[in-house]
């Protein structure tokens, strides 16, 4: 019979915890005018919120007999988004609607890069130790944004940075445990 102290032992150093994570955005090179917040390496430090990404695996039915069987189909992957907090500068928001643009323009409807290739990144989540330390990391291949969320304007809200969301689309990711 387990024990609180096997129970302990089982999550290693506290277990891990949601708010260790850090975010590494690879804007295309079309996206010139983008400063990193923060200076150039590392993670992105406006990214307040994100998840580990999602996939589904799909079923598919053969009927047998009167039966339903049902067998392994093909793997979906979720939007993934992520939460940022807005900078004076709005340096993110900027980078995020430029490369929305270059995918589609809003006064045209025509699209700069029509080449995946020139247009999607691959978008790196970590989940973090208590101490910094990497405990597994993600990639999300071929990312590129599908939604930015509106940011709320109102004058009786007071002592709160603006936020807004930013929801990609991706091919599938990679994991590498740590």
């Amino acid at each position: 019979m387990p024990n609180i102290k096997d129970f302990k032992t089982a999550l290693g150093a506290g277990g891990a915890r949601p708010n260790q994570f850090g975010v590494i955005i690879t804007f295309p090179s079309l996206i010139t005018n983008f400063t990193r917040p923060g200076g150039q390496g590392g993670y992105d430090i406006l990214v307040t919120s994100t998840s580990l990404p999602a996939s589904n695996m799909n079923t598919t039915v053969v009927k047998y007999r009167g039966r339903d069987v049902k067998l392994a189909g093909e793997r979906t992957f979720d939007p993934w988004s992520l939460t940022v907090m807005n900078d004076t500068g709005f340096s993110y928001r900027n980078a995020f609607e430029d490369w929305m643009e270059s995918m589609n323009s809003r006064a045209t409807n025509e699209a700069d890069k029509l080449n995946p290739a020139d247009y999607s990144r691959d978008i790196q989540v970590d989940q973090l130790s208590r101490n910094g330390a990497v405990l597994a990391s993600y990639t999300l291949k071929d990312a590129f944004p599908i939604n930015m969320s509106e940011i709320a304007l109102n004058y009786g809200t007071d002592n709160v940075i603006e936020e807004y969301t930013v929801t990609f689309a991706y091919a599938h990711y990679t994991r590498v445990a740590v």
